[in-house]
């Protein structure tokens, strides 16, 4: 978890520190990443997601407006709610019929 939103402190200690250790030894940083991608080949997920999230970004956290109770939605928000779900096409109706039970005194 990072820094809080809006917060002041922009010293960032330990990334300081690191950058240091790393200028009197350039090939750690090397080093560190080729055991990255090694476990990664190997398919290690957590070392796969930290490759993606490394080389892509974090994926955006999506929120769901219909997660948030229906009295903190603005008339707007609602309006748009209900065109999108006049604009949806119905999903169609499946009937599905059971099979019929087989007596144990039919003969077949």
């Amino acid at each position: 978890m990072g820094r809080p939103v809006g917060s002041l402190n922009k010293e960032r200690p330990f990334a300081d520190a690191l950058r240091i250790a790393l200028c009197r030894r350039p090939l750690a940083l090397r080093r560190v990443a080729d055991q990255l991608l090694d476990k990664a080949e190997q398919g290690s997920l957590a070392h796969i997601h930290e490759l993606i999230d490394r080389l892509d970004g974090k994926a955006a956290q999506v929120i769901d407006p219909r997660d948030v109770p229906i009295e903190e939605l603005s008339d707007a928000e609602l309006y748009r709610i209900i065109a999108d779900a006049r604009s949806r096409p119905e999903p169609s109706k499946i009937l599905l019929i059971p099979p019929a039970k087989i007596r144990s005194d039919d003969p077949t």
